[in-house]
Parts: structure tokens; C-alpha cells; sequence
């Protein structure tokens, strides 16, 4: 019934009408990120680290465009390089959020994916406010993320779906080719990997992002109101 009703919840987000019109920009962003990431295994020796660099700095960067674009603020794609001074506390948010999770996960699976939910909001929170201390930021993403943890696990699994459905399409023409030809391993791999990237960029990654931004406001706002209703109490009894 709580997962049948959070699944109702996510209507109320509206995702849809905060982003009207600015999809395209959306799946633009994702993919200038991910084309990014991707030039790092172009580097011989150092590939992965590279490109595991770019990929932390650009998420906090992507992560803020979309936060943005959901509040009907005017973004441009530049805005994804955040100034470089950032990218040693971005690197490590993102290495302390894997590394929590495989520690986590190595114990149990449950307590490693409580922990990257908990992590889910970190990406708002630093992009906001990168004055932050790397404790802080994962302090108040831990608070925000409580209460919502089931919500943002069932938009995740949507994207997951996503994916894995994009994989069987790749399998499955691969298997219809392998029939009537000789494909060979890197057509293969190819027929693959291509449908998965690209469900990645144009659905998977911007909803789940989408979904992420208006649940991070709706926590922020009604945090807001709460402050607000406090301190007209105080002033009443007063």
C-alpha cells in the first residue's frame, strides 16, 4: 500500500509542466556531459581516472542546470563547468559516495542502498552552497532524504527499467542479426551498448534528475514554511 501510494505521489511533482519545452535542452546537457566523460578513456594510461574526475565535476555542475531549469530560471550550458577551485571537494563527495556504498553494500545490500539514497540530495546541496564543508554537505543530505527514500528508490528503479529494457532491444537485434549474418564482436558490442546510451541520455538520466530536482525544492520549501510557521509562533507568544 506505501509503495502504491508513493507511486500516486509522484504525480504531484509535476516534472512535465516545470519542464515544458526545455527537454531538449535537458537530453542536450546529458549528452555534452557524457561526451565529456567519454574523451577521458581516450587517455592512454590514465583513462578511467580521467574520466572519473570529469564525471564527479560535471555531475554537480548537470545537477545544478537541472535544479535551475525546474524553477523556470534561464541557464546556459556553460553553466555545467563550475569554477575549477571546486573539483578537489566534487571529487571527493563523489569518491566518499561510492566508497560508502561498497563498504555498506560489502556488509549488507540494504545498508548500501540506504546510503546512496541518503547521498541522493549531496549534488543540490554543494552545487547551492559550495562553502559548505564535505561533512555538512552530507549531513543536511541525509536529513533532507529522510522520509522520501522510498520515492526517490522508485524513480531510480524506473531508470534502471529504462535501461535494462534498452539492453534486451540490443540483445534481441543482435540475435536476429547473428541469425541471418556473421556479426562480429565489436557490432556486437555496439548494437549493445548504443541503445542503452541512448535511452541513458534522452529519458533515463534527465527524469531521473527531474524527479530528484522537484522532490530536493518541495523538501526545501516545506523546510521553509516550517522555519516561518516557528517563528510566527515564537512572535505570537510573545
Amino acid at each position: 500500500m506505501e509503495i502504491k501510494q508513493k507511486f500516486k505521489e509522484l504525480d504531484n511533482y509535476s516534472i512535465m509542466e516545470k519542464t515544458k519545452g526545455k527537454w531538449f535542452d535537458l537530453i542536450l546537457v546529458n549528452m555534452l556531459a557524457l561526451i565529456f566523460t567519454a574523451l577521458g578513456f581516450f587517455i592512454p594510461v590514465i583513462s578511467f581516472a580521467i574520466a572519473f574526475i570529469v564525471m564527479s565535476y560535471l555531475q554537480i555542475g548537470l545537477y545544478g542546470y537541472v535544479l535551475n531549469t525546474c524553477r523556470g530560471k534561464f541557464v546556459d550550458f556553460d553553466s555545467i563547468f563550475l569554477p575549477y577551485k571546486h573539483l578537489i571537494k566534487t571529487l571527493c563527495i563523489k569518491i566518499i559516495t561510492i566508497s560508502g556504498i561498497i563498504l555498506w553494500g560489502l556488509l549488507l545490500i540494504v545498508p548500501g542502498l540506504i546510503y546512496g539514497l541518503n547521498c541522493a540530495f549531496c549534488g543540490f546541496i554543494f552545487f547551492e552552497d559550495p562553502n559548505l564543508t564535505i561533512k555538512d554537505v552530507f549531513a543536511k543530505s541525509k536529513a533532507m532524504v529522510y522520509g522520501h527514500r522510498i520515492t526517490i528508490l522508485l524513480v531510480a528503479l524506473v531508470g534502471i527499467v529504462m535501461l535494462c529494457a534498452a539492453a534486451s532491444f540490443g540483445l534481441g537485434l543482435n540475435f536476429l542479426l547473428g541469425l541471418a549474418f556473421s556479426v562480429p564482436p565489436a557490432v556486437t558490442s555496439l548494437l549493445i551498448i548504443i541503445p542503452i546510451l541512448i535511452t541513458l541520455v534522452v529519458a533515463s538520466a534527465p527524469l531521473f534528475q527531474v524527479f530528484l530536482a522537484r522532490i530536493y525544492d518541495e523538501v526545501l520549501n516545506s523546510s521553509k514554511k516550517t522555519r516561518k510557521n516557528i517563528s510566527k509562533t515564537k512572535k505570537d507568544v510573545v
